[in-house]
């Protein structure tokens, strides 16, 4: 890569892009498209290099930050048309994997109207408080996401992305285990996962509670604790 750096500016839709090296700084014409390319290139390279770094230490520590720094300036980055125009057509913008659309629960969406710290909705306290734990680990997560099991259809709780696998977890919460027929329709639904290869502590969590034993945030982050998310 070439030394010195790019900085890009846009003013009234029109691109103007400035070679830094030092206190020197140089405008780069359209001629000059070449150079500025190289520089956007290696810009982004570097700016994911310190991602990924970020990524590694929070991941060795069971912590991915929703608003750490790095994050930050790639989204920044990626976002500013007078950068992003430069770089090679496989790059592409970072999927946004918990607000993309998708299928929810279609039942009783007025029933969602309790606000998480997190902005989103959910139907209970105790919801907010997984909520809670989820972002607070920067854990991604999709709210009542439509799951099919054979030809039945199930929406459970959360909908995990594993933030260092990828891989889908599901969390059910069961919140009136005193109501007899609430929980015997509870147990033949985690019945119907674990026939269809959802197990406890593998790739589903379950939680439940009582009027009398009502569920924490401490609870919550224990679960998480449990899955070593």
């Amino acid at each position: 890569m070439p030394s010195g750096e790019l900085k890009a500016y846009t003013n009234n839709k029109s691109h103007r892009w400035y070679y830094m090296d030092g206190s020197a700084r140089e405008y780069l014409s359209r001629k000059n498209r070449q150079l500025a390319e190289k520089l956007a290139l290696k810009k982004y390279l570097l700016l994911r290099k310190n991602e990924l770094l970020e990524d590694k230490s929070n991941i060795n520590h069971r912590l991915m930050l929703l608003d750490s720094k790095c994050h930050e300036e790639m989204e920044k980055f990626l976002n500013s048309a007078s950068y992003f125009e430069l770089l090679p057509k496989n790059i592409n913008k970072k999927e946004d994997w918990q607000n993309e659309e998708y299928k929810t629960n279609p039942l009783y969406p007025e029933q969602r109207n309790v606000l998480c710290p997190s902005g989103r909705y959910v139907r209970s306290k105790s919801e907010v408080f997984i909520d809670m734990a989820l972002t607070q680990a920067g854990i991604p997560y999709r709210y009542e996401c439509e799951l099919i099991l054979g030809k039945q259809n199930y929406y459970p709780d959360f909908t995990i992305k594993h933030p260092g696998t990828g891989m889908l977890i599901y969390w059910e919460h069961f919140g009136k285990m005193d109501n007899p027929d609430y929980a015997k329709a509870a147990f033949n639904k985690i019945r119907k996962y674990y026939e269809n290869g959802l197990i406890p502590g593998k790739n589903i969590i379950v939680t439940f509670e009582t009027r009398d034993n009502p569920f924490t945030f401490n609870e919550a982050k224990a679960a998480l604790a449990m899955m070593k998310l």
